[in-house]
């Protein structure tokens, strides 16, 4: 009886449980943001040559996996993509946009430092990744 409890316990909690995003990063403590019922979020950030913004967003998928959906950005710069075989190119109000990329990510790794101002949106709300971590620190994405 006890067992079935146990069990029956378990699977209720996790319904329970709303999705969110780790950020990890050697040294720092663990940081979680809530998603709630958000299947996408943005990664925000100023271009390092071109000191434009760029928006990264991606979907998550059933299986844990990240998926890069779209960039925007304000203009042309080294590593930011432009072929068309990548996706669809538009221009829209002073910003490239790629829209139907599928590349899939176990996690995202990216460094921070003030001068890229790294934030991660989630419905509209954001979180300044770059004032959370010293400059230089290797924070780790993963859902």
């Amino acid at each position: 009886m006890l067992t079935w409890f146990c069990v029956a316990l378990i699977l209720v909690s996790g319904c329970f449980r709303s999705d969110r995003l780790r950020l990890e990063s050697p040294g720092q403590p663990e940081r979680f943001i809530q998603l709630e019922k958000a299947r996408t979020f943005s990664l925000r950030y100023k271009h390092s040559v071109e000191q434009t913004p760029v928006v990264e967003t991606f979907q998550i998928l059933d299986n844990g996996k990240l998926m890069l959906i779209s960039t925007a950005y304000q203009s042309y710069g080294v590593g930011l993509p432009s072929l068309p075989e990548e996706g669809t190119l538009t221009v829209s109000d002073g910003w490239l946009i790629l829209k139907d990329l599928h590349r899939l990510y176990p996690d995202i790794r990216l460094r921070v430092g003030s001068e890229a101002a790294v934030s991660l949106e989630v419905d509209k709300k954001m979180y300044p990744i770059y004032q959370w971590y010293p400059p230089g620190s290797l924070v780790i994405i993963t859902k």
